[in-house]
């Protein structure tokens, strides 16, 4: 009996387990975030006409063991029992950066953040900030620049 509260899923495919719930966690995705996200996601591979097996599990619980690992800083074979194995998360989180979901899904959440802050979708100017470092003389000349904005030479 897991600690931790738990809601129903749903988004688990038809074919898991009776009684299958999803554990909740502060870095879980809620059922309205888990809709922006589905769209982001590759189609599953037995739809893809791949001819692969059926998901066996739901999507929204292999994102919140990702996050989970994620926002708590926590190493792979540490992933609590109540998500999917540990091979299975960290192959589903391989094929989907292999897929470029990451960027995907950042890039859709960024606009959509700038969007709702009244901005344009993408930025018309940007700010760098820079540091150069002072270094001494005994530093070879090739392994230093001339910063011309703070009249220094530095790495």
């Amino acid at each position: 009996m897991p600690s931790t509260p738990v809601s129903s899923c749903p988004s688990c495919p038809p074919h898991s387990t009776v009684g299958h719930r999803c554990a909740v966690y502060p870095s879980s995705v809620t059922d309205t975030q888990c809709a922006i996200l589905q769209p982001l996601l590759p189609a599953p591979s037995s739809t893809a006409g791949r001819g692969r097996r059926p998901e066996k599990h739901c999507r929204q619980i292999i994102l919140d063991a990702i996050l989970y690992l994620v926002r708590g800083g926590i190493a792979w074979r540490q992933l609590s029992a109540e998500f999917p194995p540990v091979e299975t998360v960290y192959a589903i989180f391989m094929r989907w950066i292999r897929a470029g979901v990451w960027h995907r899904i950042l890039d859709t959440l960024r606009n959509r953040l700038r969007v709702r802050a009244g901005g344009d979708r993408c930025p018309t100017a940007v700010i760098i900030d820079s540091q150069t470092v002072p270094v001494p003389d005994t530093v070879p000349p090739s392994g230093t620049g001339w910063d011309g904005g703070k009249r220094t030479t530095g790495v």
